[in-house]
């Protein structure tokens, strides 16, 4: 299971949060609004009831923030659910993923009994899809899973390969962090061959709740509601969803802080010693250094949290990737990692050819 491990873990052994700096887990700094924690308060009581397993509220939210008929939705406990729900109602024989990318895919895949193939990307050419060769291998049988944002490397596909490769085969695209970026969306794409999930969890801070959405067919769609638990998607977070599609605000400042301090940090890790860093385009950036496993437990010490990339396809120990937070939390983790470093952390050997 240790392959499948996520960012995030800041429980201990009994279950009991601690008060970890959390760089492991992609979430908004931004926290929750102030329009989720006022819905949640004034919602609380209504827990004794069960959720409307129409989730008519939030998918008329859902409809109107990006333009979806709610005939194409499902709702989502979390987006990792879809990967499980299509992948156990389509079968298909094989399905094909580019890494490194988020575990979950080949888990789910797995879990449904579908032969998996893995497409390694190379370091060297920053993670680029060869669209072309990849499409090459493909076959109408195959379902291809790709990550726009791609998790952990931050490679954004372009809507027309997404198009050129759904010629050939079924694509599953994952667009768990594109609110974070002013792009457009392949979700006007959904169609028979296209399905896209999109996570609200770490847009609005609310990972906990668990939410989210895929675009589908209509035919499709129907068939999927019809396999999926009626009450998949709890009262309050059905609550907190319409909330928070309404706040457009929460949105624009989200971008706006993304922005500038994606650039900052970048910046900033560039000029540390040793440290290799990978172009994001999220609220993300993987990196790497010949010691990272070193500089991992050197910051749990001073109670900061890094992503071990170890266990992603595709990578090894010396990846690392960090969530991009407020400007303050940055700079104790630049400021930390310059501590760290200035020991000679790094200092005895390179990092191998990529």
């Amino acid at each position: 299971m240790k392959r499948y491990d996520h960012g995030g873990q800041v429980y201990d052994a009994a279950g009991k949060a601690e008060a970890w700096l959390d760089f492991s887990a992609n979430i908004n700094p931004l926290g929750l609004s102030e329009r989720i924690l006022q819905t949640l308060t004034e919602n609380l009581r209504g827990i004794v009831n069960y959720p409307d397993p129409n989730a008519a509220e939030l998918k008329r939210a859902i409809s109107r923030r990006y333009g979806v008929p709610e005939r194409n939705l499902i709702l989502l406990n979390g987006a990792a659910e879809f990967f499980y729900l299509y992948l156990n109602a389509t079968r298909p024989n094989r399905v094909v993923i580019p890494v490194p990318s988020f575990s979950e895919y080949e888990r789910a895949a797995r879990a449904a009994g579908c032969d998996v193939k893995l497409v390694v990307t190379n370091a060297a050419d920053n993670f680029a899809l060869d669209v072309e060769s990849l499409r090459a291998d493909l076959t109408p049988s195959d379902c291809l899973i790709i990550g726009r944002p791609n998790n952990p490397t931050g490679n954004l596909i372009a809507p027309e390969d997404i198009l050129r490769l759904a010629e050939v085969s079924s694509v599953l695209v994952d667009e768990s962090f594109i609110d974070f970026l002013s792009v457009e969306s392949v979700r006007a794409f959904a169609s028979e061959r296209i399905a896209v999930v999109q996570s609200l969890t770490k847009i609005f801070a609310i990972p906990g709740l668990r939410l989210g959405f895929a675009t589908v067919a209509e035919t499709l769609a129907r068939r999927l509601n019809l396999s999926k638990d009626v009450w998949n998607v709890n009262f309050l977070a059905q609550k907190a969803g319409a909330a928070a599609l309404a706040d457009e605000d929460f949105l624009r400042r989200t971008r706006a802080w993304l922005e500038v301090e994606r650039s900052f940090f970048v910046e900033r890790l560039k000029n540390l010693r040793g440290v290799e860093v990978f172009p994001p385009t999220a609220n993300f950036v993987l990196l790497r250094h010949a010691r990272a496993t070193e500089l991992l437990n050197g910051l749990r010490r001073e109670g900061i949290l890094l992503r071990s990339c170890a266990n992603f396809a595709g990578l090894d120990e010396t990846y690392l990737r960090s969530a991009i937070r407020s400007r303050a939390e940055n700079l104790r983790l630049l400021d930390t990692l310059e501590k760290l470093l200035s020991r000679n952390i790094g200092a005895a050997r390179r990092l191998p050819k990529s």
